[in-house]
């Protein structure tokens, strides 16, 4: 029973490395061209200059020049890192999120960045926290439910209302999937800041090498 159920399982794997294996890498190239160039030709007629468009490119600068307007200079780099850590987080799972087809974005910004609406991940979500950080990082209890108000404004209004302007759209996604992951970033990236601080502190202090 077990060398039969081995022999069809070696018979499955090798039927599959049959077909992988007829895909070359130059067929894989000449498909992600005309991927671009159907990309780049949708971004020209339906995407530029379009009001959606203009959109993401205000939401690109407004809150950044916000953010260094009312920024506490004295711990900027603090307040960056952790906009970092939370950016790098939130992009990296948005590409996964977009390449695996759970969601996708009617409007892009350009079609040469992924993920594609990163203008909503820096101006609307990470912004956000790095401001919700600076305020509240002081106090865990605090900076718990000030992240949790925030989690719930990203998932169930701040999403809902790109879908309205049919700048995203959830194809197996769900807003309500959002919310923990939103808050559970936040409060990473805030232990591992404060784990680095620590360690900083550490290394300061006498006999230490």
């Amino acid at each position: 029973m077990l060398s039969s159920t081995l022999e069809i399982i070696g018979q499955f794997l090798l039927h599959k490395t049959n077909v992988l294996s007829t895909v070359s890498l130059e067929e894989l190239m000449k498909a992600e061209r005309n991927y671009h160039e159907i990309l780049r030709s949708y971004w020209h007629e339906k995407n530029f200059l379009t009001a959606r468009w203009w959109f993401l490119v205000i939401l690109s600068i407004v809150p950044a020049l916000i953010w260094w307007m009312v920024v506490d200079k004295k711990k900027v780099i603090e307040n960056t890192a952790f906009g970092l850590f939370y950016g790098v987080s939130a992009i990296f799972l948005d590409s996964i999120g977009s390449n695996a087809m759970v969601w996708t974005y009617p409007v892009r910004l350009t079609p040469y960045i992924n993920p594609q609406l990163y203008p909503y991940d820096v101006g609307v979500v990470i912004i956000p926290f790095m401001l919700v950080y600076q305020r509240y990082s002081s106090s865990l209890k605090k900076f718990i439910i000030a992240t949790g108000i925030l989690s719930l404004f990203l998932a169930f209004v701040a999403e809902p209302s790109m879908e309205l302007l049919h700048i995203y759209k959830e194809l197996t996604w769900k807003h309500i999937y959002s919310f923990p992951i939103y808050w559970s970033l936040g409060l990473i990236c805030r232990a591992i800041i404060k784990k680095f601080k620590s360690l900083e502190n550490e290394s300061k202090l006498p006999g230490s090498v």
